[in-house]
């Protein structure tokens, strides 16, 4: 391929500008990568397929096939690239148009490059239909950034003669400053940092190939298929990517501990890399029938297909919450599968709009258990996957996403302006909502019609990570900062209630505490104890749940050889048919119940009980002094019509006691509970048995 080096001039970008343009130093250059070349091929789709199909590619390629391809660069590229073979990736579409438009600039007429001449000859020129992904025309720049700013760009489409070409192009942007760049400069010209490798049409002067058996020959380099029969797209190669770098780019480092450091599974491959980021930012549309605005998403990496049942289940769970947001209808998805109650509601702006609909927020709060966080999937946290910091392990800060017609999340926002005014859940639950822009409707006090979309597209940063407000003229309407208000409100209302009324869940928010006070301090067992030591302080503590008040007497927890004695207390709320309290194992995937810890384990119990004095100090508010006892031999006791029993594991082992009446009671009840610890370095929970006689 010859080469054009692009000349100094007025008003030109040099390559080293061109790499700053959109320097994003939060977002690792993969997602940007994704992000980027999806919404091109979803912009680029075509009229007669329901989906759009993008296939990540990753390999290795033999330098010299490709190098002597390039010229004006081939021996620098040998010399600076000593290694026979270098990985590179591509990005591949199909269902779409391709690089569509007139070949070169000598042929365009009235401003209308085409969709070729925009992405690989020009920058600044952004997509102009509404609802399309991007409205900057920076975004492209990405490509440069993954490897070392060269790109192959191949296209397939069907002319205006309603013949079906090929074309074939590839660029270099690089720092001209650097010592070792690759361009060189043109005679007597300052270097700019900028090529295009074409067919010649005159001196320093290309235009894209469209000379099938060469781009063949260029695309076997990479193991390549040309696209066949009648299909129509477009491919980016990216050479001489450095896999390890990219897997690092900006990534956000988790701990579980002062020491240890945390790497999810998708940092250890490109291809795991891309899988988890195409769920990241393309969940709403991926693989997704009912996306409202056209075609939908399909990908596949190495062309292993991401399906609706492979999909990770926090991602599962982003699009479930954006089809309750744009349709009535829910379906079996992955909330109505676990029975999660989910919440969908308009956010409606006065005066500002045609109508007042500005858009649907949808939230929910899901536990632990459906995102499959514990054992035996073990999966990270979900904020892992949505690229946002853990700093209470404690608690849970809700996270929402938002976006608009084209189906791609702008952002996952745990703090700031879009979730301030909502509070944390527990470490076992987790608040998710999406707020989707009702696209279509207009602004009023405009001088032009000015959709809403419109409004947000112009917004959001060259990167599309960010909403804001702004002037149109003299007028700035805030919609997005009401918007904010308002889902801060609706949320917070909702969960509000909960959070003061809350069900007892398994390790609920005693169960850290409890941990750290039932587990024994050093050196104990040498000789009996009347209460706590080793600095345990503190006189006890108290939950309040649903139906009933949870409470811990830690001064009067007693050791001894191989075991301990705890004092907790329940008290009803109402009356109630049935309680109870059960052991739980602590552990830094959350707690894990006792019947999984055997089952599915194959542990023994690290800790059971062994045996429980109950009183019962007071029935419908009249004072009582009702005795029961339970132990590993005697499993049931019962006086009146109130009984107790020892839970136990297939193995025997100790595990709750469970108390229950023939009438509903209101009931207030002391347990001195006797632990034999099989274990000393793994923390026992307790945790509140849910009542029967819930309604």
């Amino acid at each position: 391929m010859k080469i054009e080096i692009a000349e100094p001039g007025r008003m030109t970008q040099s390559g080293s500008s061109l790499l700053k343009l959109i320097q994003n130093n939060n977002m690792p250059i993969l997602d940007l990568l994704v992000r980027e070349s999806i919404q091109n091929s979803l912009d680029a789709k075509n009229d007669t397929d329901p989906y759009v199909t993008v296939d990540f590619f990753t390999g290795e390629f033999n330098k010299i096939s490709l190098n002597k391809e390039l010229e004006g660069i081939t021996e620098t590229l040998n010399r600076k690239y000593w290694k026979d073979t270098y990985k590179f990736i591509a990005v591949r579409d199909s269902n779409t148009v391709g690089l569509t438009g007139k070949l070169h600039y000598d042929e365009v007429t009235d401003n209308q490059y085409g969709n070729l001449l925009k992405l690989i000859y020009e920058i600044s020129k952004p997509q102009e239909a509404e609802g399309a992904g991007g409205s900057w025309g920076l975004g492209k720049t990405v490509y440069f950034r993954v490897g070392i700013g060269l790109v192959v760009y191949y296209s397939r489409i069907l002319n205006e003669e309603g013949i079906y070409e090929s074309r074939l192009a590839a660029s270099l942007v690089e720092n001209e400053m650097n010592a070792d760049s690759l361009i060189p400069a043109l005679p007597g010209k300052s270097k700019r940092g900028i090529a295009w490798w074409g067919q010649e049409i005159g001196s320093n002067k290309t235009k894209p190939i469209t000379d099938e058996k060469y781009i063949e020959k260029i695309l076997n380099i990479f193991g390549i298929e040309p696209y066949e029969g009648d299909l129509t797209g477009t491919t980016i190669i990216i050479p001489y990517i450095d896999e390890q770098m990219l897997l690092e780019n900006n990534q956000i480092e988790y701990k579980d501990s002062e020491d240890n450091r945390i790497r999810p599974f998708w940092r250890c491959s490109i291809e795991d890399y891309l899988r988890i980021s195409i769920q990241r930012w393309y969940a709403p549309r991926l693989n997704n029938e009912k996306y409202p605005y056209g075609k939908f998403l399909r990908a596949r990496i190495n062309k292993k297909g991401i399906g609706l049942d492979n999909m990770e289940p926090a991602f599962q769970i982003v699009q479930a919450l954006y089809n309750r947001a744009v349709s009535e209808e829910a379906g079996n998805d992955i909330l109505a599968q676990d029975g999660v109650e989910c919440k969908s509601e308009d956010i409606l702006l006065r005066k500002v709009l045609e109508t007042t609909k500005a858009g649907t927020i949808a939230y929910t709060k899901v536990p632990r258990k459906i995102l499959k966080t514990g054992y035996p999937d073990n999966k990270p946290e979900p904020y892992m996957y949505f690229n946002c910091e853990i700093k209470d392990k404690e608690k849970n800060k809700p996270v929402l996403f938002f976006t608009r017609k084209p189906g791609m999340i702008v952002s996952y926002e745990d703090v700031g302006n879009w979730v301030d005014g909502i509070s944390a859940s527990s470490k076992d639950e987790f608040i998710f909502a999406i707020f989707v822009l009702n696209s279509e409707n207009k602004l009023t006090n405009t001088r032009e019609p000015y959709s809403l979309e419109e409004y947000v597209r112009k917004s959001e940063m060259a990167d599309h990570t960010s909403w804001g407000d702004f002037s149109m003229g003299n007028n700035n309407p805030r919609i997005v900062s009401k918007v904010q208000a308002q889902i801060n409100s609706k949320i917070s209302k909702e969960f509000f209630v909960e959070e003061e009324d809350t069900t007892s869940r398994l390790n609920s928010g005693l169960g850290k505490m409890f941990g750290d006070l039932l587990l024994p301090p050093e050196n104990f067992g040498k000789k009996p104890s009347g209460g706590t030591s080793g600095g345990q302080g503190g006189s006890g503590h108290t939950e309040t749940h649903k139906n009933v008040v949870f409470g811990y007497e830690s001064s009067k927890t007693k050791y001894f050889a191989n075991g301990m004695t705890v004092k907790l207390t329940i008290k009803s709320r109402r009356k109630i048919l049935a309680t109870g309290i059960n052991l739980a194992i602590d552990s830094e995937t959350g707690a894990i119940k006792p019947k999984d810890w055997e089952e599915k384990m194959g542990l023994s119990m690290p800790f059971e009980i062994v045996s429980a004095d109950i009183v019962v100090t007071k029935v419908d508010k009249l004072k009582t002094n009702l005795k029961m006892a339970v132990a590993s031999s005697n499993e049931s006791s019962g006086i009146s019509d109130i009984s107790c029993e020892l839970l136990k594991t297939k193995n025997g082992a100790g595990y709750g006691i469970h108390v229950r009446s023939d009438a509903e009671h209101l009931i207030e009840m002391e347990l001195d509970i006797t632990l034999q610890l099989n274990r000393k370095d793994i923390k026992p929970l307790f945790n509140v048995e849910k009542n029967e006689g819930d309604k």
